[in-house]
């Protein structure tokens, strides 16, 4: 579903994430293109931050790499919906977390990797506006240049990290298009879990 201006609004803006009303522009060394200046409320306009991750112990590496993931989040205080690959905890929540991993894995929206030679779903990844950041080494690496703000601001594009407006419905430069990729009936319905700092955000 590509996002459209009816969309846009569809975040969680009036939420704890008004930090971001005061960003500033970028003063990157390697960035010439920071003029860039966006009001409080095109600032408010926060993406679809979605992160996919396993509760299943028995590959440690990527439950433990998801519990990263997610704490980092957590201390962000960013809003996420939380899909969760482990078919179970699906089950056992009455969640559409397995039916939409499955139906991303189908699209080939998510990034592979290999793990004990064997290719697999890469886990945790970061999915914002519909475009993979990547693992929680990736997340990390976005904090510690400080892109990972202004990404979920809506600020730069998630795939090339060129600056754009928040309302823009593509990236002028590497022309990709932003989707929110979770479903409005399964947010009424409650169907997906919404956190802030690991707890519900309703």
């Amino acid at each position: 579903m590509a996002i459209s201006d009816a969309s846009i609004p569809r975040d969680i803006s009036n939420g704890p994430l008004s930090k971001f009303d005061s960003l500033s522009p970028r003063n990157h060394e390697h960035d010439a293109k920071s003029h860039i200046v966006e009001t409080a409320v095109e600032a408010e306009q926060l993406a679809e931050v979605v992160l996919v991750t396993t509760s299943l112990g028995s590959i440690k590496k990527q439950f433990f790499q998801s519990k990263r993931a997610q704490h980092l989040l957590d201390c962000k205080n960013i809003v996420y919906y939380l899909v969760d690959a482990n078919r179970d905890i699906s089950v056992a929540m009455n969640l559409k977390d397995r039916e939409l991993f499955d139906k991303w894995v189908n699209e080939g929206r998510l990034k592979m990797s290999t793990l004990d030679g064997v290719q697999r779903v890469m886990l945790p990844q970061l999915i914002v506006d519909g475009v993979v950041l990547g693992d929680d080494r990736a997340i990390q690496d976005l904090e510690d240049d400080g892109d990972l703000d202004y990404i979920v601001a809506r600020l730069l594009c998630p795939k090339c990290l060129c600056e754009k407006r928040a309302r823009d419905l593509n990236c002028t430069r590497c022309s990709t298009e932003y989707t929110s990729i979770i479903p409005q009936e399964y947010i009424d319905n409650s169907s997906v879990q919404r956190l802030y700092q690991g707890h519900p955000y309703d």
